[in-house]
C-alpha cells in the first residue's frame, strides 16, 4: 500500500481488497460478508485518532455515534499508541459499558493474531476499534451459522470472536 495514503484510505483498501473478496476458508464467502455493502451505502463512519486520544476519546466517539444512521464506527489508531494488551483491555472496558446499550466493540491490533485456518484477518497496519449494534451483528452472525462460513473456525477462536457477545460482561 502506498505510503501517501491516509489511514482511512488504507483501511478502505483492506476492506475492498481482502475483507470483501470471497475466500474458500469461509465457505466461498468474504471474511466479512457485510463490509462492502455497508461501505457502498455510506454506513461506515471512519475516524482517525490523533496522538493525544485516549480511552475517553473513544468512549465519547461511540457515545455520540448514531447507530441508527451508521452500521459501524471504525476508529483508526496508530498501533504504537496502545499496546496489544491495552487495546484488548480498552475494548473489554468499552464493552462493559456499551453492550447493555446494544453496542459491541471489536478490536484489531497488529500484534493480536486473528486467523482462521492460516488466513490472517488483521489489517496489519493500524489498531482498530469497531463499534456496531450488538443485536444486528448477532443477527447477521446467526444467518452465517446456517452455511459453511464458520466450518473452519477453531472453537477457541470462535469463542473469542462470538462467545463474549452473548454476555454483557468482560471477555476476561
Amino acid at each position: 500500500m502506498a505510503k501517501n495514503k491516509t489511514p482511512t484510505q488504507v483501511i478502505k483498501q483492506w476492506i475492498n481488497e481482502f475483507l470483501s473478496r470471497p475466500n474458500s476458508v469461509f465457505g466461498g464467502l468474504p471474511p466479512c460478508p457485510y463490509a462492502q455493502k455497508a461501505m457502498i451505502e455510506n454506513k461506515v463512519q471512519f475516524v482517525e485518532l490523533n496522538a493525544t486520544a485516549d480511552w475517553t476519546t473513544i468512549y465519547q466517539l461511540i457515545w455520540n455515534t448514531d447507530f441508527d444512521d451508521k452500521d459501524v464506527l471504525c476508529v483508526i489508531v496508530d498501533p504504537r499508541q496502545f499496546t496489544a494488551q491495552e487495546t484488548a483491555s480498552m475494548a473489554d472496558a468499552l464493552n462493559e459499558r456499551f453492550m447493555p446499550r446494544d453496542i459491541v466493540i471489536l478490536e484489531d491490533h497488529p500484534k493480536i493474531p486473528e486467523q482462521v485456518k492460516g488466513v490472517k484477518l488483521n489489517n496489519g497496519k493500524y489498531t482498530l476499534f469497531l463499534a456496531q449494534r450488538l443485536s444486528k451483528l448477532n443477527r447477521f452472525s446467526r444467518m452465517l451459522e446456517s452455511g459453511p462460513y464458520y466450518r473452519n473456525w477453531s472453537r477457541t477462536y470462535l469463542e473469542s470472536v462470538k462467545g463474549f457477545r452473548g454476555r454483557s460482561t468482560s471477555r476476561s
